[in-house]
């Protein structure tokens, strides 16, 4: 139960996320199903079938992931309320979050157990089943939990919610009816009515957007200089790649026929597909923050932020790891330590001990060297983009040194530098944060070089490395420092988070460069390489104190 509860931080963001992407998915698979596919005299009635039935069955299947989740979410949330709190459940029962839960989990209940039968009333249940979903989402939200302009902010999350589940999650459903179709009228008629839906949700999810954003950021201050802020700008970024693409999208049907034009429009919902599903589990992470509003007092200033990211030289020696401030298990620290004393301060004013600074120097260290490692990766992949280093199609061996240093030296606390046992480690979310990065690194490096090596390979092979990079940019996005100095946890935040939107991109254009037709691929092939470039000047700027 303690580790339950270590990693409950963790997995409350991971429940949360998976509970807006199912959420998402059933209001976009039921407005497809009975707006979007509805019968046409226009095109073939068995098309049109088959997509219907297809829609259905993934319908279902997001249904049951959903009830998979809620029954996660009520077990963890209740196991460790009860641990904290020392309570039993029948006060538990009563909580917020149980009834909310309780009341999702019955809903997508009954919506897979009746998107599998037949009747008139169909249509009417699910459509009442979906809107009970969204309901109890907004139960567990910030706009329930406000005490001023509770009624607004419900309604604008509402109706925020609503548009991304039509929006963002129609986007699959979309992709699997232009695959199920087969005839090119039946595509086009797809795309076409769900174009026309994605403009008003996309509308009305800017507007409710920016609404909200007023009443839980307040201002341009607390927008850069807290987590929550910073995450709200992560969002953003993403949520305009996303555009970007909806735009070229909406610009190919009137340019286009559907014979050239839907062969591509597969490809860039994909992307699309991928980008939404991050939006929502940056959308999750804002829901276990406190509002930026709410943080007055643990707002950083611009003269912390200057300070903290001017330009400086990277650090390239580390202090020893006897100087850290890992110890023992069971070893106890005298007060008269000299390692305890205060020789420092952060930026923002945090007092440093010795053993704290040598921490600090530690982790600067290694984003440093994975900076710069991280550089000549992209420099290498642009001199392969433009054929004449052969050589350069080597680079992703440097994953492997990354892999090898991350696990050697990103948790100095454990095996094999200090006292923790190499598998009790992995029960740390950190930690194993950390490490998961580490293997996706490895793997990354594998299977890329493999495909550099023989680009012929299948068409599977190409696509690991966009997916894991784009998975590793995810999680970055969920990454937790378990900081308590707030001021200190938006500092940290402000250099992840960029870093966690330019891998997003870097992955799917990638994708989009292995997808598309060879004639539009080149603007997608020389992105991607410039955001590891970016991202590593990032990580060679990278500063805790």
């Amino acid at each position: 139960m303690l580790k339950l509860v270590d990693i409950f931080g963790y997995l409350s963001v991971l429940l949360r996320a998976g509970t807006l992407v199912g959420q998402s998915f059933l209001l976009g698979g039921v407005l497809f199903l009975f707006w979007i596919a509805r019968p046409s005299k226009e095109v073939s009635a068995d098309a049109l079938g088959r997509v219907q039935s297809s829609t259905l069955r993934m319908f279902r299947i997001a249904a049951i992931g959903l009830v998979i989740v809620q029954l996660l979410y009520l077990y963890v949330n209740s196991a460790v309320l009860m641990a904290t709190a020392e309570i039993g459940l029948r006060d538990v029962v009563g909580a917020n979050f149980f009834l909310a839960g309780s009341v999702m989990l019955a809903a997508s209940l009954l919506a897979a157990l009746i998107a599998g039968s037949q009747g008139r009333y169909v249509p009417h249940c699910l459509s009442l089943l979906v809107v009970i979903v969204l309901a109890a989402s907004v139960m567990t939200n910030h706009a329930a939990a406000r005490v001023d302009g509770r009624a607004w902010l419900i309604f604008l999350t509402v109706l925020h919610e609503a548009s991304t589940g039509f929006w963002i999650g129609g986007l699959p459903f979309l992709l699997l009816g232009l695959y199920v179709a087969g005839d090119r009228p039946t595509q086009w008629y797809l795309t076409q009515r769900f174009s026309r839906l994605a403009l008003v949700s996309v509308a009305v999810l800017v507007l409710s957007g920016v609404g909200m954003s007023l009443a839980y950021v307040g201002s341009w201050h607390s927008l850069v200089g807290t987590s929550y802020g910073v995450m709200l700008i992560a969002k953003a970024a993403m949520l305009a790649a996303m555009l970007a693409l909806g735009g070229i999208n909406f610009l190919m049907l009137r340019k286009y026929s559907p014979t050239d034009v839907v062969p591509r429009l597969r490809r860039l919902v994909e992307a699309e597909v991928g980008i939404g599903i991050t939006i929502v589990l940056a959308a999750a992470s804002l829901t276990t923050q406190p509002p930026a509003v709410d943080l007055v007092n643990d707002t950083v200033g611009p003269s912390h932020i200057w300070a903290r990211f001017k330009p400086e030289l990277p650090r390239l020696r580390s202090p020893e790891a006897s100087a850290l401030s890992t110890r023992l298990p069971g070893q106890v620290v005298s007060p008269l330590d000299p390692s305890r004393q205060v020789i420092a301060y952060t930026s923002e004013g945090a007092p440093l001990s010795l053993r704290t600074l040598n921490d600090r120097k530690w982790s600067e260290y290694n984003h440093h060297w994975m900076g710069l490692i991280v550089i000549a990766m992209g420099i290498l992949a642009v001199l392969a983009r433009t054929g004449h280093a052969k050589w350069a199609e080597n680079w992703p061996l440097l994953m492997i040194g990354i892999a090898i240093f991350i696990f050697l030296r990103g948790d100095p606390e454990c095996w094999p530098l200090g006292p923790k046992s190499f598998w009790t480690t992995w029960a740390d979310p950190e930690i194993f944060q950390h490490r998961a990065a580490a293997l996706l690194c490895l793997a990354f490096a594998v299977f890329e070089l493999r495909v550099r090596r023989n680009p012929s390979q299948g068409r599977i092979l190409p696509l690991i490395f966009p997916l894991l990079c784009a998975v590793g940019a995810a999680l970055l996005l969920t990454h937790s420092h378990g900081n308590a100095n707030l001021r200190e946890e938006a500092l940290t935040e402000l250099s992840h988070t960029p870093m966690a939107v330019l891998g997003v991109i870097a992955g799917w254009s990638r994708w989009l460069e292995l997808r598309l037709p060879p004639e539009d691929r080149t603007i997608p092939s020389w992105i991607w390489p410039l955001c590891f470039v970016v991202i590593g000047a990032g990580l060679l700027n990278y500063r805790e104190i």
